[in-house]
C-alpha cells in the first residue's frame, strides 16, 4: 500500500503571505522614491492629502475659501503629516508660489518662494543674513505671519530684524531660527518650545500666536493631539502613512461637502491660550532668554488675553495693527521697491483701502512692506534689544 506524504497547509500560506508582502513592499518603495503626492478630491479641486489631519470645521472653512477663490493655493503642497504636530513643513523643499491670494490679484501679486533644509526649517538658499559666528540667536515662535506667508524668507520680519542688527556696528551679531508654521496655535508652540527650541542666555524669542487659537473647531487641538498619540491613534496613523493606501484613496475618495457650524469650541480656549502663553514666557525666562509678544492678527479677546499675560510677567507687547495705522502716510518710504510692487498690483484700490500698503487682501498677513515695518519697530522700541 502506497504511503501518502502528509499535506502541510501552513507552508504554502506562509509562502503566499511573504510574496504578497514583498509585492506591496516593492510598490510602496516605488511610490516613495517616485515622489508621489497623494491628494483628496473635492468637487473639481485636488487637496493635498495631509489636510485630512485638520479639524473638520477648520477644513470646511478652507473648502469654502477654495470654492470662493477657484483654486487651491500652491503653498498647501509645502507640508507633510506629522504625528506630534499634525503637519510640518517638508524637508529639502524648493517651491515657488504664485496663486496664493484672491482671484482678483492672483496674476498681479509677486510670487514667493518656500525653501527648507533637511530638518524642515524654512531657509533661503540664495544667501541668508546670518553671520558665520553668531553671538545671539533670535528664535521665532508663531504662525503664518511670523513664518512669512506671502513673502520671500529674506523679506520676513525676523530676517529683516537680523539684517538691521547685523548692519549695526555697535550691536551683537545675531542668527535667526524661525520655528513658525502656518496654522499653528499656542498649543503647538508649547510643543515646539519643548522639542526643538534651544534657548541660550541672552537669546531673543519672538512669540506670536492667537489667530488660529480662536478658530472654531469640532475638537480642541489638545484633544486631537491626545487621540492621535494614543495607542490606537498611533496604529491608525501608521497605516494611513502607507502610500499604497493613500494612492487608492486618491482614486476613489472624495471629500464630503463639509458645512461650517456654530460651536463654542475653539482650537485653543481663551483660558488655555493664557496658560500656554504663560508657560511659554516662563520657560523662556527660566532659560535666561528675552521673550517678546507680537500681536499681528488676533481678534479682540485673544489680543487682550495676550496683552494681560505679557503684562503680568513684564514682557514687551507690540500691537502691530496699531503700528501699521500710525505709519500709513510713510508706507512708501519704508520699503520703496516692495511698495511699488504692491501699488502696481492694487492700483487705485490702495487709495481706497490704505491698509493694503502693509497687508495682503485678507487684511491679516503682512506683505513685505509690513514685515519691514515690524522689524524697524522692534529695533527702535524693544527694551530687550538694548
Amino acid at each position: 500500500m502506497e504511503t501518502q506524504t502528509p499535506v502541510k497547509p501552513l507552508r504554502p500560506f506562509i509562502f503566499s503571505t511573504i510574496i504578497v508582502l514583498i509585492f506591496f513592499g516593492f510598490l510602496e518603495t516605488v511610490l516613495r522614491f517616485s515622489g508621489f503626492q497623494p491628494t483628496i478630491r473635492f468637487k473639481k479641486y485636488d487637496f493635498p492629502a495631509w489636510m485630512e489631519e485638520l479639524d473638520p470645521l477648520v477644513l470646511a472653512k478652507y473648502q469654502g475659501f477654495v470654492v470662493e477663490r477657484g483654486f487651491v493655493n500652491e503653498d498647501a503642497y509645502a507640508y507633510k503629516p506629522d504625528l506630534r504636530y499634525g503637519y510640518l513643513l517638508k524637508p529639502n523643499l524648493d517651491l515657488t508660489v504664485s496663486n496664493y491670494s484672491s482671484t482678483v490679484f492672483v496674476d498681479k501679486l509677486p510670487p514667493w518662494r518656500i525653501e527648507s533644509d533637511s530638518q524642515g526649517n524654512r531657509i533661503s538658499k540664495r544667501g541668508a543674513v546670518n553671520p558665520v559666528g553668531e553671538s545671539m540667536a533670535i528664535h521665532v515662535l508663531g504662525d503664518s505671519s511670523s513664518f512669512g506667508w506671502g513673502v520671500d524668507y529674506e523679506d520676513s520680519y525676523p530676517q529683516q530684524l537680523a539684517k538691521i542688527l547685523n548692519d549695526s556696528p555697535s550691536l551683537l551679531k545675531v542668527i535667526v531660527k524661525n520655528h513658525s508654521t502656518p496654522g499653528f496655535t499656542s498649543f503647538q508652540g508649547r510643543l515646539l518650545l519643548e522639542d526643538k527650541v534651544k534657548i541660550k542666555k541672552g537669546d531673543i524669542v519672538l512669540v506670536s500666536f492667537g489667530f488660529n487659537d480662536s478658530y472654531s473647531s469640532r475638537n480642541s487641538d489638545r484633544s486631537r493631539f491626545e487621540a492621535r498619540n494614543s495607542t490606537a491613534g498611533k496604529l491608525i496613523w501608521a497605516l494611513n502613512r502607507l502610500l499604497i493606501f493613500k494612492g487608492l484613496r486618491t482614486l476613489i475618495h472624495n471629500l464630503p461637502d463639509l458645512k461650517t457650524s456654530k460651536t463654542k469650541i475653539t482650537r485653543v480656549s481663551l483660558k488655555e491660550y493664557q496658560e500656554n502663553l504663560g508657560i511659554i514666557f516662563k520657560t523662556i525666562l527660566n532659560k535666561k532668554g528675552k521673550p517678546l509678544f507680537l500681536n499681528i492678527c488676533n481678534g479682540e479677546k485673544y489680543r487682550d488675553a495676550a496683552e494681560k499675560t505679557a503684562k503680568v510677567l513684564n514682557i514687551p507687547f507690540f500691537n502691530i495693527p496699531e503700528e501699521f495705522k500710525q505709519h500709513l502716510s510713510q508706507a512708501h518710504t519704508i520699503y520703496p521697491d516692495k511698495f511699488v510692487d504692491y501699488f502696481e498690483a492694487y492700483g487705485e484700490m490702495m487709495e481706497k483701502e490704505p491698509r493694503l500698503a502693509f497687508l495682503f487682501p485678507d487684511y491679516c498677513h503682512p506683505n513685505a512692506t509690513g514685515h519691514r515695518l515690524i522689524a524697524e519697530t522692534l529695533y527702535k522700541e524693544s527694551r530687550i534689544l538694548k
